[in-house]
């Protein structure tokens, strides 16, 4: 075993007196990894660097941390997007009226058909028109790359012969184009817009969706 000089002991005691040099070392290496890294990208094809940025960008998002405050109007992220509205919902004691899920590809807000429209109709009601507003303003402040569905259903029993809709096809369809045009009118743009009437093809208890 080869002894230690006195010079090598000197170095060492003074290296232990400094332990800012292991943070400034970290440092230097993260610096020249950031470097390297954006020397790839700037030297690959610009395809690649549109889905390098979009994944660094979907990462983020998905943590929660791209969006700031609602007050200041910026973007939202789903997940900031949700507990907005389940803290809206609870606040104005929604909660047995509106039903809201989270699918594979964001959020999904079912409505009571009886808080929305009337029996056999696809006006919507006043009542419903306040948190249709509200959560229309919400869903304006996610980015545009989100699209919204609104999914019509009809009542479970046939439509009669004096009905203004020939078959509960008609009804369902006009209900969710009813909820879109309202949504439109309330600072949404169409292009972000779908409309989807389901007729009696899949019952949800006189429910209507909308689809984030």
């Amino acid at each position: 075993m080869r002894p230690i000089t006195r010079s090598q002991l000197a170095i060492i005691k003074k290296r232990e007196g400094e332990p800012w040099i292991y943070s400034y070392a970290d440092l230097v290496t993260n610096l020249l990894a950031f470097f390297m890294m954006l020397l790839i990208i700037m030297s690959s094809s610009k395809s690649v660097r549109e889905e390098f940025a979009e994944g660094i960008k979907n990462y983020v998002e998905s943590k929660g941390f791209a969006a700031k405050a609602v007050a200041d109007g910026s973007e939202l992220s789903v997940p900031q997007l949700r507990q907005v509205i389940e803290s809206y919902l609870k606040e104005k004691q929604l909660n047995s009226e509106v039903s809201l899920s989270e699918t594979r590809t964001g959020i999904e807000l079912t409505f009571e058909a009886a808080l929305v429209f009337d029996s056999a109709t696809a006006e919507i009601r006043e009542e419903a028109g306040t948190v249709l507003q509200n959560i229309a303003i919400l869903i304006a402040k996610l980015p545009p790359r989100f699209v919204l569905d609104v999914e019509g259903h009809a009542d479970s029993r046939p439509i009669t012969s004096s009905s203004l809709y020939p078959s509960n096809w008609e009804l369902s369809s006009a209900r969710a184009g009813s909820v879109v045009r309202f949504l439109e009118a309330n600072g949404l743009q169409a292009r972000r817009l779908r409309a989807i009437g389901y007729g009696t093809t899949q019952q949800l208890d006189k429910k209507v969706d909308a689809s984030i």
